[in-house]
């Protein structure tokens, strides 16, 4: 498809279902299809949504996905059904190890990008997967194009890092998709820190989030579609719900023409940012 000005998509809230990947791909195909007959050129749905993500080592160890394989498979056969790119999160097997994945699939069933946790939360992911160690903005793993825009990927914890948002609008993202498992109490990082990032980079995000519980946690919901000028798009409140928003190129023209903060950055005093030291103990 040609390259677009525009660009409709939709993000899937929803209650997990872990450890049940026929009903996952079930609800995918529904959804894609609903989506789809909108108008959407691209679904997102949560974190690790396929496979569950707050689930024992031994589950995993039954569930996790290869990133091509049959559910890939499947996966893409829906894509080209309903004529939409699907963004997905999963466990991803790779031999021995487990990654938090998002794969996005595009409208002819092809994988357009691939991206792997680089930032652990906690006991919760530590215990479960290895840190990706590359984003998904460079030669060997560039940025996805869905209709002309693009794409970057992160997952979760990593937007509440500005060097990760930031890396990828330099690349060049229009759009930033960030499937999540956002859990009480951190409703601040929905509601405030998701529309900062999308206001001082001037780009596009989608955040979705799960509502409802999984084992011992209880889901923050309140995903959301937010613009270059960090005003929402759509946003939920705790309940499923699919949201869509039109994205407009000229949103982000615009924005960075108001406030050249790309053109004004001064990335030579910024060295401290980039090195790896520990952060200075709290205030005294």
């Amino acid at each position: 498809m040609a390259d677009s000005d525009s660009l409709k998509i939709a993000l899937l809230q929803h209650i997990p279902q872990p450890d049940n990947v026929a009903k996952a791909l079930s609800r995918l195909e529904e959804t894609a299809t609903i989506a789809a007959d909108q108008g959407c050129a691209i679904l997102l749905v949560p974190e690790a949504s396929i496979t569950g993500y707050n689930i024992p080592q031994t589950t995993m160890q039954r569930v996790a996905l290869q990133a091509d394989g049959q559910t890939t498979t499947a996966i893409a056969e829906i894509c080209k059904q309903t004529n939409i790119a699907i963004a997905y999160g999963f466990a991803e097997r790779d031999g021995n190890d487990f990654y938090n994945c998002v794969q996005i699939i595009s409208r002819t069933g092809n994988i357009a990008g691939k991206y792997r946790k680089t930032h652990l939360w906690g006991d919760l992911d530590r215990t479960l997967f290895n840190a990706g160690n590359t984003l998904a903005c460079n030669t060997n793993n560039p940025l996805a194009r869905i209709d002309g825009w693009k794409i970057g990927l992160l997952i979760c914890y990593d937007i509440e890092f500005p060097e990760a948002v930031r890396q990828l609008a330099l690349a060049g993202a229009d759009l930033i998709l960030t499937p999540t498992g956002l859990m009480q109490p951190w409703r601040d990082v929905a509601e405030r820190v998701v529309p900062v990032r999308a206001y001082e980079n001037q780009l596009f995000i989608a955040y979705a989030n799960y509502c409802g519980d999984e084992g011992d946690l209880s889901y923050e919901g309140r995903s959301c579609i937010t613009g270059p000028d960090g005003d929402d798009l759509a946003r939920a409140g705790q309940t499923p719900v699919m949201l869509t928003a039109t994205l407009q190129r000229k949103a982000i023209t615009d924005a960075r023409h108001a406030l050249p903060y790309h053109r004004d950055r001064r990335p030579e005093l910024y060295a401290l940012a980039t090195e790896s030291s520990q952060p200075p103990g709290p205030a005294k």
